[in-house]
This record gives structure tokens, C-alpha cells and sequence, in this order.
């Protein structure tokens, strides 16, 4: 089940820890969606699928435009953005 909380619930880490240790916990301000509490773990595996996403998806439009760039200078500026 989706969690929604107010910003208010924050004061309560403890609960905010418990409650999104398997699921995000989606956090409002004035009744308006703000911000995602996300565990370590989901966090850097969204990060790493996003990533290669990004990857696959400049890697098809060099291969189209032929605008290939270095590999070294493409993954600093990738992981630098």
C-alpha cells in the first residue's frame, strides 16, 4: 500500500525509518506532493537502472548520429551531472 504522510510526520523518525523500509513513503507539504523517502538500497538501484538507461539510450543515438564520443569523458560527464 502506498504511503502519503504529511511533512509533519517527519518529526518522527523512527516511524519515517520503519515505514519506508520496504516501500517509499511519499511526503506532502500544504496537501501537495513534495518529496519520496526511499531505504539506501531502492534508492541505488533506481540510480543504477536510470543510469543504464541513459547509457543504452546514448549509446543508440551515436550509433544513428555518428557522433561518437569517448567512453572515459562520457562517463565523468554522465556521473558528474
Amino acid at each position: 500500500m502506498t504511503q502519503i504522510v504529511p511533512i509533519t510526520e517527519m518529526r518522527n523518525t523512527s516511524k519515517m525509518f520503519e515505514m519506508s523500509e520496504n516501500q517509499p513513503v511519499y511526503i506532502t507539504k500544504n496537501g501537495y506532493g513534495s518529496r519520496v523517502l526511499l531505504n539506501i538500497e531502492v534508492y541505488n538501484k533506481v540510480k543504477e537502472l536510470l543510469l543504464d538507461l541513459e547509457l543504452e539510450e546514448r549509446y543508440r543515438r551515436s550509433e544513428t548520429d555518428g557522433k561518437n564520443e569517448d567512453a572515459q569523458e562520457f562517463l565523468e560527464r554522465l556521473l558528474n551531472e
